[in-house]
């Protein structure tokens, strides 16, 4: 049977949760900074394109395939200070990389590997005009990835998480001044405490509304 990805432990579990902590913490403390001219709430969501880093297969196979490319989605919780920074939640589905071939000799069929987590990010955005405006965006991703397939016939199955680091840039077109779309791409990275994934790039179009 093939190796299970590294076993969550309580002390990466604790890594992880310093890690959101700290983002958390570092974003309420922007968020005070710039209260004077916050402007509101906005939620959104978005779908696009995945494509994973062949690493994403490490302890799964030897050799063999790998399918990188998936569909994804997001959905988003935000507050905007201003027009030209904001502070996001998102939780983030990557969907689902695939793999197929041996380990150490043992055929190995039908195996996936999905990905999700939350994404806390600080989003900086130049508006060009009243319709169009850049963003640019960085953040901490927690990541959880569950890997399934058959080995030698027999069936395996291991769940593993870790924290990274997320950038992304993006054009966002105004409709009204509630209703706006959004074209991204952002980059997640897979890295765990001793172990690393590699990234993933999304690009996705979504909807954002402004309260």
């Amino acid at each position: 049977m093939a190796e299970a990805l590294p076993a969550r432990d309580d002390a990466r579990m604790i890594k992880t949760s310093k890690l959101l902590v700290v983002g958390a913490l570092a974003l309420a403390g922007l968020a005070e900074v710039f209260q004077a001219s916050a402007q509101g709430f906005y939620i959104g969501a978005s779908a696009g394109s995945t494509n994973f880093d062949s690493d994403i297969a490490t302890g799964l196979i030897t050799s063999g395939t790998v399918e990188k490319n998936s569909s994804g989605y997001k959905l988003t919780v935000g507050y905007e200070f201003g027009e030209h920074f904001s502070v996001e939640a998102a939780y983030v589905d990557l969907g689902k990389a695939r793999y197929s071939g041996s380990f150490f000799g043992a055929p190995v069929t039908g195996g996936t590997v999905e990905v999700w987590g939350l994404n806390l990010s600080a989003v900086a955005t130049l508006p060009l005009n009243s319709t169009f405006a850049v963003l640019g965006k960085v953040g901490l991703f927690a990541w959880e990835a569950k890997s399934k397939d058959t080995t030698g016939g027999l069936p395996f199955s291991d769940t593993v998480s870790g924290g990274d680091f997320s950038i992304g840039a993006g054009l966002s077109i105004r409709f009204t001044r509630n209703l706006s779309a959004r074209v991204e791409w952002e980059r997640f990275g897979l890295t765990g405490w001793d172990f690393d994934l590699g990234n993933a790039d999304m690009l996705s179009a979504g909807i954002v509304y402004k309260f």
